[in-house]
């Protein structure tokens, strides 16, 4: 090998399925008809049902595609293995609303669906933890020329109607901002 000439081994990655389903009218009127209320850190509205594909179930049946796509395709896991919808649910965002960071520790796979979504109503941001040291140690804080994959401490995915995104469940996650006069 010249002394010019490297390679970069990227080992162990977390991988965040990106995609496009496109939305039917049907699903957003479902959607914005469901009962919501109020969560416990006043940050959003919630639908009450915690299993809205259940009674959207093309919709669930699309999701699932991309799930497999996701878990066979990409991350090849074999087919003996199957994966169960557990719960599904709506937030709703305000004006100046955001989705804390947070991670499921109840799943394997999660993901956001996003049928209605205002241009600027906030994108989904992805968090390095501490105890995710692909670089340096987390005590120890260098600035960089540029921001990228391997040193960021964060990574936004920038969202429009009908996008889906899965990805880890213990992937600590928040929705940006909401910086429209409408819900997303």
């Amino acid at each position: 090998m010249k002394n010019n000439e490297y390679k970069v081994h990227n080992l162990w990655p977390i991988s965040v399925y990106e995609d496009f389903l496109p939305v039917k009218q049907e699903w957003k009127d479902k959607i914005l008809n469901l009962e919501y209320e109020r969560t416990t850190i006043n940050n959003s509205d919630i639908s009450k049902d915690r299993f809205i594909l259940n009674d959207i179930k093309d919709l669930k049946k699309e999701i699932e595609i991309y799930n497999e796509r996701y878990v066979r395709h990409y991350l090849k896991v074999k087919e003996n293995i199957n994966f169960y919808m557990l719960n599904s649910w709506s937030n709703k965002h305000g004006p100046k609303e955001y989705s804390q960071v947070h991670y499921h520790g109840n799943s394997l796979v999660s993901g956001v669906y996003y049928p209605i979504l205002p241009k600027d109503s906030g994108d989904i941001m992805f968090h390095k933890t501490d105890i995710y040291t692909n670089l340096f140690h987390h005590t120890i804080r260098f600035e960089f020329t540029e921001p990228n994959v391997v040193n960021s401490e964060t990574y936004v995915v920038k969202l429009k109607e009908g996008s889906i995104v899965l990805f880890p469940s213990h992937l600590n996650h928040s929705v940006m901002k909401n910086l429209t006069n409408q819900s997303r």
